[in-house]
């Protein structure tokens, strides 16, 4: 009998020990379990308030479904999405694709003419003076852009017969009078449009052996060469010429008063929606100071 005990409290303390490592390695499971759970956290939709459903039209899905409830978006592909919203809108519009070509300085053309466009798209005073010659939006969409890589890069500094001096700046840009739809704007790559400054070149009443000067700044009216709103009241003024707003400048230094004169109607139309477009610092001269913008137009 004493034997026989021994032998079943030695069975009952090895079946304790069984038990008891049991549920230990169990225990040690659900904590490798616990800590995998951690590294992989559960994704909990956020709330959506009042916000409406939305019907999934691509998605075999039955009901209305909430975005919130969706994961996260994959951020790749909405660059993707957003590089092909860019793209198609090029190919509607071959003129961005014309300017992209050009390079840097077709880029700064492409952000004036969207300037412009939003402009005349627009309801206000400057769409309107406009819109009594052409539909202009879809005309200043229209047109195409050069560029004048040998144009004058320099301020001409003239003496009059009283001896007295006058500065013609390089020419800005050019268009032709009352053109069709579908025509060019050339654009000094030496002008105002891009340029801040320009060297200043001396020219003698007596025709006598001039010189160069210190440089200037170039300016259309009170607009400094090379900002947004100089860029913008050139493309306005050349698309006044383009739809026969206005008279053509000239060449000799009285088309400069004249083109002078024309960019003060286009502005007298335009001013508010000019300055709009281009709230950077910089934009305008003293007032006061004024130079010829010089050039074709």
């Amino acid at each position: 009998m004493p034997l026989a005990r021994r032998r079943y409290a030695v069975v009952f303390l090895a079946f304790g020990l069984s038990l008891i490592c049991s549920k230990i390695a169990h225990s040690q499971d659900r904590s490798i379990t616990s800590r995998t759970s951690m590294a992989r956290p559960t994704v909990i939709p956020r709330p959506c308030g009042n916000r409406p459903p939305f019907l999934d039209t691509k998605r075999d899905r039955g009901p209305a479904h909430n975005l919130c409830d969706e994961p996260a978006l994959d951020r790749s592909a909405t660059g993707s999405s957003r590089h092909a919203d860019v793209q198609e809108r090029a190919n509607e519009d071959p003129v961005l694709q014309e300017l992209k070509a050009m390079g840097e300085q077709g880029l700064i053309i492409m952000r004036a003419r969207e300037e412009v466009l939003e402009i005349l798209e627009g309801k206000n005073r400057c769409a309107a003076w406009f819109e009594q010659a052409d539909p202009a939006a879809r005309k200043f969409r229209s047109l195409h852009y050069a560029l004048d890589e040998n144009g004058p890069q320099n301020t001409l500094k003239i003496q009059n017969a009283a001896g007295g001096w006058l500065y013609q700046q390089p020419y800005v840009a050019s268009s032709i009078e009352d053109a069709s739809a579908g025509s060019t704007i050339t654009i000094n790559g030496k002008g105002a449009f891009f340029q801040l400054r320009a060297g200043v070149r001396i020219v003698p009443k007596d025709g006598g052996p001039g010189g160069l000067s210190t440089s200037q700044l170039l300016h259309i009216d009170f607009y400094v060469g090379g900002t947004l709103g100089a860029q913008v009241i050139a493309l306005l003024h050349e698309f006044s010429h383009v739809v026969n707003l206005l008279p053509a400048d000239g060449e000799s230094v009285f088309g400069r008063e004249l083109s002078t004169q024309n960019t003060q109607v286009v502005l007298r139309h335009c001013r508010a929606e000019v300055e709009a477009a281009g709230k950077h610092k910089g934009l305008f001269l003293k007032p006061g100071t004024r130079a010829f913008p010089g050039g074709k137009h």
